[in-house]
């Protein structure tokens, strides 16, 4: 009994290696797997960080053609590289 009981522990606790307790709970690892608390949280922080910067572009362009630089123009990429120092 003592056998059957230890290898049935031993087949859980070797189908939770892929899959994490922080993960279960909610903390954002890189190996957390799809359908987890860990891997959604994961997603909707690099979500965020992706509308961060798309705003921040946004505004960084619009600054320069308020400058007169035209995208693709030497004037242009100097005002966003200045911008991003």
């Amino acid at each position: 009994m003592k056998i059957l009981l230890s290898g049935a522990l031993m087949v859980l606790v070797a189908g939770c290696s892929n899959h994490p307790m922080e993960c279960a709970l909610g903390t954002p690892r890189a190996d957390c797997l799809p359908g987890t608390k860990g891997y959604a949280e994961r997603q909707r922080r690099a979500d965020q960080a992706e509308a961060v910067e798309a705003a921040r572009n946004a505004t960084d362009d619009a600054k320069c053609r308020s400058y007169g630089a035209v995208p693709g123009t030497d004037t242009y990429v100097n005002c966003r590289v200045q911008l991003d120092k």
